[in-house]
C-alpha cells in the first residue's frame, strides 16, 4: 500500500506540475478555461457531484477498511497488552493425550535465566488456564466457560503486572480471584462476592478481590471470548492437579506493546533453535493476530471496491458525458478561438484547465463525503451486529488511505478529461462557429478491405501495449509474441500523437513549429518512470516519424497492410509509412484489437479454467463482431440488436451448458462486475437501436389523455435522435440498479435457504456444555436441577473434537509445493442414537445405494463405522471464501450422486490411535449453518457415531446436545431455566439464533445497497446535465412549439417525460436483467446446489423502494430545467442564435 501510494502521490504531482506549466506558458487559454468555472455556479455543482464519485468510493471504501483493522488491532493491542509470542505443546513433533500437554517450571527456569539480558527478549513468563463455570453467589448468574488463568507474581509483573480499572496493582493469595470487566459485567460481579468454580463436578468458592482490566495477565487471550478471571498460581496448579507444570509460556519482547512487535522474528529465531529436541513450538500469537487484523481490514476494502467499480464505471461514464456537453455549449466560443489563431493543443489546455478546476475540488468533496459516508456505514454495522461482532468500532481513517483515495480520484478524472479534452478539440472551424452539427469527410476506403486493412493494422499498432500483455496470457508462444508488441507499444502513442503534429508532415506543408514539448516535460517530473517509460520512447518516435516524413511511397499495396497486422514489427513500418492525412475507421481497427484481446482471453480462459477471461473474451468477439459488420454497411439496427441477444443468451445460459463442451469454468465475486457491464451494455444497444418501435404504442397510449400526446411524443422522439447520450444514460442508472437488484433479490433467496426453518435440523434449542464437566445424561441432570423434561420430544448429543486435536486421511493428495501430509487436520463430531432419530438434516450427495435422507440416517444408527461428510468439505477452493487446497486443513474433491461409498483414517495426534470409516453421503450446505450455530466456530465437520469418536478421540473435550421440544413451547424461555438451572452449560434458541443471523445479514445487505446506490446520484446527475443542456441546445424548437400552441405546462411536462423516459429505460433495465439473471444464477445451482431447485423469491417491497427513489429523484432532478424551458420567452427563443 505504502507503493502504491508514492505512485499516485507522483502521478497527481506530475498531473499538477503539468496544468501549472500549462497555466504558466499560454495563460490565455488557461484564464478562458477556469473563468467557466464560477460563470454557472448550479452547473458547476452538478458537475463537481458528479465527479466526485470515484473519490468518494475509494474513500469510503479504505476508510472503512482502515476502521475495521484499526478496531482488530486495537482490541488485539488491548488485549495481550506486552505478550508479543507463545510457547506451546506442539502435537506434531510429539503426540501425547491433552493433561500431559505440559512445560515444566524449571525448564522454563533454565529458558528464563539463558535470555535475562537478551536485547530482543524481555521475559518468559508461565501460565496455568483452564475454562471453568463461574457462578456469582450473590447475582445468580453465570458464565460456563469462563478462563481462568494464573502467573506467578515475579513473573505478572514482567507483563506490567496485574492492575484494577484504576490502576492499583492486585496481588492474589490463597482463593483470591480478580475478575475481569467482560466476566463482571456478565455475572454481575462486584468486590466481596463470592464465585463459585464448577470443576469435575466440584465447587470451589473464590472470593473476589478486584475488577481488572479484560487482559492476557485476566484470561482475556481470545478477542471474540474475552470473559476471565485471574488466580493465585499455586491454588490454580492444586485445584488442576497439574503441580508444578504450565500450560504455556508468553514471550514478552523488548519495546513497548506496539513497538515490540519489531523484535519477533528475531526472538523466534533465537528461541526455536531451544525447542528443537523437545515436544514444544513457538508462534508469533501477536504478530499473527496483527495481520488478520489487516487482512481483515483490506477484505473488506477489496469487496466495498468491487461493488464500488459499478459506481465508478458509471461516474466515468458521466465524466465523458459532461464534457461532451461541455464540448457542445462551448463550441462556437472554440471555434472563433480557433478560427482567430488558436491551435487545437491549446483548445485541450483550455479543456483541461477548467477540467482540473472541477476534478480538485470533486476530489476534495469526494474525500469528505467519502469520510461522512464511512461513519454512517460504520455506525450501521455496528446497529445490526451488535454484540455478535466480537470488537467495538473506532472509525479511524489513515493519512496514506486519504492520500491515496484523493490521488486515485483526481487521476481517474484527469485520465478522463484529458480523453475529453482532445476529442472536443478535433472540430470543424465553419460548422463550430455557425455552431451545426459537424461535418465529416467520407472515407474513400470505407467499406472497402482495404480500408479494414489499413484500421486493423492501426488498431494493432496503436494498441500495442495492452495486446502484448494480453498474449502472455497465452503462454510460451504469447509471451514470444507479446515481447515485439511490448515494444511496439512503448513506441506506438508517440507516434500517433506526432502523426498530426507539423512535425509528421512532409516537406511541402511543414512550418517552422517544432514538435510537442509536454511529452518531455512530462518525462522529466515524473522520477524513474518518466525517465525509463516517457522519455527514451518519444525520442525514438520522434526519430522514426522525421525519417520517414519524407520518404513515403506514393502508394502501399493492399496485401503489406494485411501482412502487417500478422506480423506486428513489419506493421508497425507500414504505419509509419501511410500517408498521415490517410483517414483510419477508429472504430473498425479498435474492435479488431479487441478481438486480438478476446482470443487471448478465451484460450486463457479455457486453459486456466476462468469464468472471467473466458466470458470477457467472449464477449469482446461479439463487440468485434457487430462493429465489423456496421463497418461493412450490413444491417446496422440488425447487427447489433442480434449480437447484443446473441450476448445476452451467452451469459443467461447456466455452467452446466458450457461444462460438458469447455471443461470446467471457475469464477469468483470479480464475475458480478463483469456480468454487470457486459449486460447491461448489450441490453442498451437492443434499447437505443429499436426503441422507435415503441413511439406508435406510445402514441395509441398517449391517444387517451389527448391534451399530453404531443409532449409525450416529443418526449420520447429527442431521446432516440441522440442515441450517444441517450445510451450513455441508460447505462448509468442501468449499471447501478443492476447491482442493487442482483444483491437484494440473491440475498433474500439465500436468507430463505440457509436462515430457514430447515437449517434448525428439526431442533429448537442448543446447549452446549463446559469441557471440564461433561452431562453424561441430560434429561436426568435437568430434572435433578428441577427442569420440566416433558417438554423435551428429543434430545441429541454431539461430542466434538476440534481441528487442532483431529486429523483425517488426506485421500484426494491436497497439497503445497509438492508437499502432500498423509494426514490433514479437521473436525470430527460424534452423534448418538438419539440425534440420529431425531435430526432432519438433509443429504446433498448420496452414495450408491441409498436415495433418501431418512434411510441413510437409519444406516449410521445401526452401523458405527458409516460417516457423513459436510458440503464445505468438497467445496471447489476457488469457490468465494473456500479454504486453500495446501494440505494443512482437510480438502476433498467433489463426489456426484451415487458415488462409491469410500474409506477415510481418522487420527489422534496425540495417541496415534486410528480408526477407519466409511462415507456414505455429503451433508447439504445447510449442515454447516446448523452445526456452526451458536457455537462461535466458523466450518462443520465430519459427522460419526459418538462411539467412534469417544474410541479414536478419548480427549475430545467438546460437548453439546440439541433438544426438539413439544410443540407450542417457547424455545427461548426454556433455554433460559436451562442456562440458570446448569451453570456448566449455555444454552440458545436456534430460532432466536437464526432471527439474530437475519438481521445481520439484512444490516449488512443495507450497508452494501446504501454504499452501491451512491451511484445513483450519477445516473440523476446525469439526467440534470442532459436536462439542463437540453434546455439550451433545444431553445429555439421551444420557442417553436409555444409558437403553434404548446401551453408552458405542455413544454415542461415534455422535459420531464424525456427525463422519464431515460430513467424508466435504465431502471427497467437493470432491473429486467438483475431478476433474470439472478433467477438463472439461483435456479440453476452456479452459485450453489442447495439453491438448485429451491423456490425463486422476489423481495417484490425491497425494488419496489428501489426504483421508486431511483425514478422519483430522477424526475425530481429535471424539475428546475424543465421549468426553466417552460419560461423561454418565445419571440426572444425564435430570434436566438
Amino acid at each position: 500500500m505504502t507503493y502504491i501510494a508514492i505512485g499516485c502521490v507522483a502521478i497527481t504531482l506530475a498531473i499538477l506540475a503539468l496544468v501549472v506549466f500549462v497555466g504558466v506558458r499560454n495563460p490565455v487559454m488557461f484564464k478562458m478555461g477556469v473563468r467557466n468555472i464560477p460563470r454557472r455556479k448550479a452547473q458547476t455543482a452538478l458537475i463537481v457531484v458528479g465527479l466526485m464519485l470515484s473519490t468518494l468510493i475509494m474513500s469510503a471504501a479504505f476508510g472503512t477498511g482502515d476502521t475495521l483493522s484499526s478496531s482488530v488491532t486495537s482490541e488485539v493491542y488491548d488485549l495481550l497488552g506486552q505478550a508479543d509470542e507463545e510457547i506451546s505443546w506442539d502435537t506434531d513433533k510429539q503426540p501425547a493425550p491433552i493433561d500431559q500437554q505440559v512445560i515444566p517450571i524449571a525448564t522454563v527456569e533454565e529458558w528464563q535465566a539463558q535470555f535475562i539480558d537478551d536485547p530482543d527478549i524481555e521475559a518468559l513468563v508461565p501460565y496455568l488456564s483452564e475454562e471453568i463455570p463461574l457462578t456469582d453467589s450473590r447475582t445468580k448468574l453465570s458464565q460456563p466457560s469462563a478462563r481462568i488463568v494464573a502467573f506467578r507474581t515475579q513473573d505478572a509483573e514482567k507483563l506490567g503486572g496485574l492492575q484494577d480499572t484504576a490502576g492499583k496493582a492486585v496481588e492474589l493469595s490463597g482463593m483470591e480471584i480478580a475478575v475481569n470487566k467482560d466476566l463482571a459485567e456478565e455475572i454481575d460481579a462486584k468486590v466481596g462476592d463470592t464465585v463459585v468454580a464448577l470443576y469435575k463436578g466440584q465447587n470451589h468458592e473464590f472470593t473476589v478481590k478486584a475488577i481488572v482490566p479484560s487482559q492476557v495477565l485476566s484470561g482475556a487471550f481470545d478477542p471474540s471470548t474475552p470473559e476471565g478471571a485471574a488466580v493465585n498460581f499455586e491454588a490454580l496448579a492444586t485445584l488442576t492437579g497439574k503441580g508444578n507444570n504450565a500450560d504455556g509460556v508468553i514471550v514478552s519482547n523488548r519495546g513497548g506493546v506496539k513497538s515490540g512487535l519489531d523484535h519477533t522474528d528475531a526472538a523466534i529465531a533465537k528461541i526455536e533453535p531451544l525447542l528443537e529436541d523437545t515436544p514444544y513450538k513457538i508462534d508469533p500469537a501477536k504478530q499473527d493476530l496483527v495481520e488478520f487484523a489487516q487482512l481483515f481490514g483490506n477484505a473488506f476494502t477489496a469487496i466495498f471496491i468491487v461493488f464500488g467499480l459499478f459506481s465508478i464505471a458509471a461516474g466515468v461514464l458521466l465524466i465523458f458525458l459532461i464534457f461532451v456537453m461541455l464540448a457542445a455549449e462551448r463550441k462556437p466560443e472554440m471555434g472563433m478561438a480557433r478560427a482567430v489563431g488558436a491551435k487545437r493543443r491549446q483548445l485541450v489546455e483550455s479543456f483541461l484547465a477548467e477540467g482540473m478546476g472541477y476534478d480538485l475540488g470533486a476530489a476534495v468533496v469526494g474525500l469528505f463525503a467519502g469520510m461522512g459516508v464511512t461513519v454512517l456505514m460504520v455506525e450501521i454495522i455496528k446497529t445490526a451486529a451488535g454484540d455478535n461482532l466480537g470488537f467495538g468500532l473506532t472509525v479511524t481513517f489513515t493519512l496514506r488511505s486519504l492520500i491515496v483515495a484523493f490521488c486515485l480520484g483526481v487521476i481517474a478524472t484527469f485520465i478522463v478529461i484529458f480523453i475529453s479534452s482532445w476529442r472536443a478539440s478535433r472540430l470543424n472551424i465553419t460548422s463550430a462557429i455557425r455552431d451545426l452539427p459537424e461535418t465529416r469527410k467520407v472515407n474513400p476506403e470505407r467499406g472497402t478491405f482495404r480500408g479494414y486493412y489499413r484500421a486493423a493494422l492501426n488498431g494493432m499498432v496503436a494498441l500495442a501495449l495492452p495486446l502484448g500483455f494480453t498474449l502472455f496470457l497465452v503462454g510460451p508462444i504469447g509471451v514470444l509474441l507479446g515481447i515485439p508488441l511490448l515494444l511496439i507499444g512503448l513506441i506506438s502513442p508517440w507516434f500517433y500523437l506526432l502523426r498530426g503534429a507539423n512535425v509528421a508532415r512532409p516537406r511541402a506543408d511543414r512550418t517552422t513549429e517544432g514538435p510537442p514539448k509536454w511529452p518531455w516535460i512530462l518525462g522529466l517530473a515524473i522520477p524513474v518512470a518518466g525517465w525509463f517509460l516517457i522519455l527514451p520512447w518519444y525520442f525514438i518516435a520522434l526519430g522514426l516519424v522525421v525519417f520517414f516524413r519524407d520518404r513515403k511511397p506514393a502508394h502501399i499495396p493492399t496485401w503489406l497492410p494485411a501482412a502487417g497486422i500478422i506480423v506486428p514489427p513489419l506493421g508497425f513500418f507500414v504505419a509509419l509509412m501511410q500517408d498521415s492525412k490517410a483517414q483510419i475507421a477508429w472504430s473498425a481497427g479498435v474492435s479488431f484489437a479487441f478481438a486480438i484481446v478476446g482470443l487471448a482471453m478465451f484460450y486463457a480462459g479455457l486453459d486456466r479454467n476462468s469464468s472471467f477471461f473466458f466470458f470477457l473474451g467472449v464477449s469482446l468477439l461479439f463487440l468485434w463482431v457487430a462493429v465489423t459488420l456496421r463497418y461493412f454497411s450490413i444491417a446496422e439496427r440488425l447487427s447489433f440488436t442480434v449480437t447484443s441477444a446473441l450476448l445476452l443468451v451467452l451469459w443467461y445460459l447456466p455452467s452446466s451448458f458450457y461444462k460438458p463442451i469447455f471443461g470446467e469454468l471457475n469464477g469468483d465475486i470479480e464475475m458480478f462486475f463483469l456480468s454487470g457491464m457486459v449486460m447491461v451494455t448489450a441490453g442498451t444497444f437492443i434499447i437505443v437501436y429499436n426503441a422507435d418501435i415503441i413511439l406508435p404504442g406510445i402514441s395509441r397510449i398517449g391517444s387517451r389523455f389527448g391534451r399530453v400526446l404531443p409532449a409525450i411524443r416529443t418526449a420520447v422522439a429527442y431521446p432516440l435522435a441522440s442515441r450517444f447520450r441517450t445510451g450513455m444514460t441508460m447505462i448509468m442508472i442501468g449499471l447501478i440498479m443492476f447491482s442493487l437488484v442482483m444483491m437484494a433479490t440473491l440475498n433474500n433467496n439465500f436468507a430463505a435457504v440457509f436462515l430457514n426453518d430447515d437449517t434448525r435440523a428439526g431442533f429448537d434449542d442448543i446447549v452446549q456444555v463446559n469441557a471440564n464437566n461433561p452431562i453424561d445424561d441430560l434429561r436426568a441432570t435437568l430434572q435433578s436441577a428441577g427442569v420440566d423434561t416433558s417438554k423435551i420430544r428429543g434430545a441429541g448429543e454431539l461430542r466434538v473434537s476440534g481441528d487442532s486435536s483431529s486429523q483425517v486421511q488426506n485421500i484426494d493428495g491436497k497439497g503445497k509445493n509438492g508437499d502432500v501430509p498423509e494426514f490433514s487436520r479437521y473436525s470430527v463430531f460424534g452423534a448418538d442414537e438419539e440425534f440420529m432419530k431425531t435430526n432432519t438434516v438433509g443429504i446433498k450427495t448420496f452414495a450408491a445405494g441409498y436415495t433418501s435422507d431418512r434411510e441413510v440416517w437409519e444406516a449410521m444408527e445401526k452401523d458405527p463405522t458409516l460417516a457423513l461428510i459436510p458440503a464445505s468439505l468438497v467445496t471447489p477452493s476457488d469457490g468465494f471464501g473456500a479454504p486453500p487446497d495446501d494440505g494443512e486443513i482437510l480438502k476433498l474433491d467433489e463426489r456426484e450422486d451415487n458415488f462409491a461409498p469410500f474409506s477415510l483414517r481418522l487420527r489422534d495426534p496425540g495417541t496415534g490411535t486410528e480408526t477407519t470409516v466409511t462415507v456414505i453421503g455429503v451433508m447439504k450446505d445447510s449442515a454447516d449453518t446448523f452445526m456452526t450455530l451458536g457455537t462461535g466456530e466458523f466450518a462443520g465437520g465430519l459427522l460419526v457415531s459418538k462411539q467412534v469418536l469417544l474410541d479414536t478421540f478419548p480427549a475430545a473435550r467438546g460437548q453439546r446436545f440439541y433438544i426438539a421440544l413439544t410443540p407450542g413451547t417457547d424455545s427461548v424461555a426454556y433455554a433460559k431455566s436451562i442456562e440458570s438451572a446448569l451453570v456448566q452449560t449455555s444454552s440458545d434458541s436456534l430460532e432466536k439464533l437464526l432471527d439474530d443471523q437475519q438481521k445481520i445479514q439484512t444490516g449488512f445487505l443495507l450497508v452494501f445497497q446504501g454504499f452501491m446506490g451512491l451511484g445513483l446520484i450519477v445516473g440523476i446527475a446525469a439526467l440534470g446535465v442532459l436536462a439542463s443542456r437540453a434546455v439550451v441546445e433545444r431553445r429555439q424548437q421551444i420557442g417553436m412549439l409555444r409558437a403553434i400552441g404548446y401551453q408552458r405546462g405542455m413544454v415542461a411536462m415534455s422535459f420531464l417525460f424525456e427525463s422519464g423516459f431515460i430513467a424508466l429505460s435504465g431502471i427497467l433495465l437493470g432491473l429486467t436483467l438483475g431478476l433474470s439473471l439472478a433467477w438463472v444464477l439461483f435456479t440453476s445451482g452456479d452459485i450453489g446446489t442447495e439453491a438448485e431447485g429451491a423456490t425463486f423469491i422476489v423481495p417484490w417491497l425491497n425494488l419496489a423502494i428501489i426504483c421508486g427513489v431511483a425514478f422519483g429523484a430522477s424526475l425530481l432532478m429535471t424539475f428546475l430545467p424543465a421549468r426553466a424551458a417552460s419560461r423561454v420567452a418565445v419571440a426572444e427563443a425564435l430570434r436566438y442564435e
